[in-house]
């Protein structure tokens, strides 16, 4: 008998259970889909290690935040059952009147539980598994790789995980509402219907004393965040500006309903019209007994579209920039301007100092690169001389020096005298007033350009150029290269030539050649003739034609890596070897090799991670809070029949009935998002203008996809919540 009543209470219950019925499928749904990338793989064939390696590590990193989500939505469960049981405990005091005893009601609540969870469970799985089949075809895309043959995959791991988390919430869920039901009083059971919350509308004077106070604490918050830049979260200023931003928004839920009310209130002309007093109360009356569950609306919907705004922003970062960053082959680098620690913070500033640093604990090295006048190639191609004729087929390469007697304070002094930069591109160099500037030869620019199929740069004895290829740089690089000054290098002095030169010196992930300049080789062998010692040397390479894979290439390289400069021959090491293989990271003749297969299955993989990352959070909070604010409002609509009864009674109009709850709805799902999105704008700008500026990433595709995302997750819900609730009012009026 139990479990056939438990059955007919959902089945007409089906209403109430609606939109939760809804959330628990989508939650099921989208943990079982990313839970099951790593199962994916074998849709597709993934050429090279560094691939499956990313593919692995977004995995596995999906896999520990899959723990915070199902926090989250155990959480949304517990509190929609908490307005589903309340909006019940009436039709329990009835079965308990009739002389049913309370452990059988406890039961017919628990069967519901389970009967509706193992539902949704059933279907959430169901459509989790087509999301997957879904996924699949992103994942290929994002990887850059085609599926041949397609074939139907089911996760087992990902299916047994899901129960498990799942299995857990309901059970959770179960035990909640038995006791919630079993430890209240027959009378309070009775009188559920019409205990309804307080519905009074605070102090005006208070709450304006408050709303001040939360508009100068979230002022605070966001000067702390312009102190910051976001960029060092460990910074006390980001600490500082996180609290006063909560605690702020938390005042301003607080005061916003009475405030609102007593100066609307204040204009008859405005207030007295249609059902407007009704609906204005109607609305305090929530904001104030939910404010705080409001704030906690806000705060995830602002993580939410932050996180998925500026994740889409940083997909692109990672991806966006790939091709023209990574075009040669691979780079070996030899991280010579670095402290016998392997650490960069220590190292001495004056190079020559540097020198006899090196002198000191790595004379072989030095006496090995001066040997060769620096040129990595000469050792490598001594130690395996076949394998390199046969792996490389072309190569140059750069040293950059630091320039001796230009600073970044020279140059900030330079620019300024010019008048015409702006101060947030001056902003890019400060901190930075002591480090001496960068400078690269000509002709060892020209024979990386040559690699590029670029022409080669024509510099006159006595003048310089610039390098700069980052956006961010780019207005910096173009006032300093119009103002021509004549600098003094090397006792050498020469005259600008005006040019700006946007070129890649090695393999990398990102655009790297910043406000580097470019000198006649005179001056390079000047400065090193006065004892200085390159930065790094960067040797960059194209294979040969001679059938290999990408892979097979990179092999060979580490082969000659490995005769050039085994793991155990001791020495002066700066670093680990690269894949783990075994040659040694030296000072020089190389200290770490990066391929452009590496960079561009690095590049397919961080994109695929964060995309999957912002989705998979951003899904699932928007859904979280848009459920939370849809259950609220049907609970407060349920609780309102009698008044929407009355309203009939005293003759008004259907329509203005209507309209009043389409007002209700709107404004208390626009009252957390509007503040959400004021506090997003402010952070996503912010972050447009540092970490976004430097790379050029524009972020109006990013803002325009997280807008759709609102549009169509929490549009959705609020109209599925305003219909519903028409419906429950005219059912309501119907019966009254």
């Amino acid at each position: 008998m139990v479990c056939k009543l438990a059955w007919r209470n959902v089945r007409r219950s089906i209403r109430d259970y609606a939109i939760y019925f809804i959330t628990l499928l989508f939650g099921v749904a989208v943990f079982y889909a990313f839970n099951s990338i790593e199962s994916q793989q074998v849709l597709f064939d993934i050429q090279s290690q560094a691939s499956a390696e990313q593919l692995k590590t977004t995995a596995g990193l999906l896999g520990l935040f899959s723990g915070v989500i199902a926090c989250v939505l155990g959480f949304l469960v517990l509190y929609a059952n908490r307005f589903l049981i309340r909006r019940r405990k009436q039709e329990f005091g009835i079965y308990l009147l009739l002389g049913m005893k309370p452990r059988m009601v406890s039961a017919i609540v628990l069967v519901e539980t389970v009967l509706v969870g193992l539902i949704a469970l059933v279907v959430g799985l169901l459509a989790g598994i087509a999301l997957s089949q879904g996924l699949s075809f992103l994942t290929a895309g994002l990887f850059g790789v085609v599926m041949s043959d397609y074939q139907f995959v089911f996760s087992q791991s990902s299916f047994v995980s899901t129960i498990i988390y799942f299995g857990v919430i309901f059970a959770v869920v179960a035990l909640f509402n038995t006791l919630s039901v079993s430890r209240v009083r027959l009378i309070n059971l009775l009188k559920a219907d019409s205990a309804n919350e307080k519905t009074g509308v605070r102090n005006p004077i208070v709450c304006a004393i408050v709303f001040v106070v939360a508009l100068a604490v979230l002022v605070f918050a966001y000067a702390k965040l312009d102190e910051n830049n976001l960029l060092m979260l460990d910074d006390p200023a980001f600490l500082q500006a996180t609290i006063a931003m909560m605690v702020g928004s938390l005042l301003l839920f607080w005061s916003l309903a009475g405030l609102v009310v007593a100066l609307v209130s204040r204009s008859p002309q405005l207030y007295l019209r249609r059902l407007r007093p009704f609906t204005l109360r109607q609305v305090a009356s929530r904001i104030n007994t939910a404010f705080v569950s409001l704030w906690a609306v806000c705060m995830l919907l602002f993580f939410s579209i932050t996180c998925f705004s500026c994740g889409m922003g940083l997909a692109d970062v990672f991806s966006g920039q790939v091709e023209a960053a990574a075009p040669y082959d691979a780079t070996m680098i030899a991280n010579v301007w670095i402290s016998p620690t392997g650490s960069t913070k220590d190292r001495p500033k004056d190079p020559l100092e540097r020198r006899v640093q090196m002198e000191e604990d790595a004379p072989e090295r030095l006496a090995q690169a001066e040997a060769a006048n620096w040129d990595m190639a000469v050792p490598l191609q001594e130690a395996a001389p076949d394998l390199w004729a046969e792996t490389v087929g072309s190569y140059g390469q750069v040293d950059v020096l630091s320039t001796p007697g230009f600073t970044f304070g020279d140059l900030t002094d330079q620019l300024n005298a010019v008048g015409d930069v702006s101060e947030n591109v001056l902003r890019l160099l400060d901190g930075r007033g002591d480090e001496l500037c960068q400078m690269v030869g000509v002709s060892q620019l020209n024979s990386v350009r040559a690699l590029q199929g670029q022409d080669a740069l024509e510099l006159a004895e006595g003048q310089w150029a610039l390098l700069n290829n980052m956006d961010a740089l780019d207005e910096l690089a173009q006032a300093f290269a119009k103002a021509r000054p004549t600098l003094t290098i090397a006792g050498v002095q020469l005259a600008g030539s005006g040019e700006v030169v946007a070129t890649q010196v090695e393999t990398s992930s990102m655009l790297s050649a910043g406000m580097v300049l470019i000198v006649p080789d005179s001056v390079m062998q000047a400065t090193l003739d006065a004892g200085y010692i390159p930065e790094a040397c960067k040797l960059d390479i194209m294979f040969a034609n001679n059938g290999k894979t990408a892979e097979e290439n990179n092999q060979a390289l580490q082969q000659i890596l490995a005769a050039a400069q085994p793991a155990d021959e001791g020495g002066f090491d700066s670093s680990s070897g690269h894949y783990g293989d075994e040659w040694a990271g030296r000072l020089w003749p190389v200290t770490s090799i990066t391929s452009q297969e590496y960079m561009f299955a690095q590049s397919r993989g961080m994109k695929l991670m964060i995309t999957y990352l912002a989705l998979y959070i951003g899904f699932v909070f928007m859904v979280s809070t848009a459920a939370i604010l849809a259950i609220q409002q049907l609970s407060n609509v349920a609780d309102s029949t009698g008044r929407y009864r009355t309203l009939n009674r005293l003759g008004c109009d259907r329509r203005q009935m209507f309209h009043s709850l389409l007002a209700q709805t709107c404004l208390y799902f626009l009252a957390p998002l509007v503040l959400a999105l004021c506090h997003s704008a402010y952070v996503i700008s912010m972050l447009a203008n540092t970490l976004f500026a430097v790379t050029g990433t524009p972020m109006l595709g990013p803002i325009a996809s997280a807008g759709a995302f609102l549009l169509v997750i929490y549009g959705g819900y609020l109209l599925v919540t305003y219909f519903t609730s028409r419906s429950m009012v005219g059912g309501a009026l119907r019966e009254g």
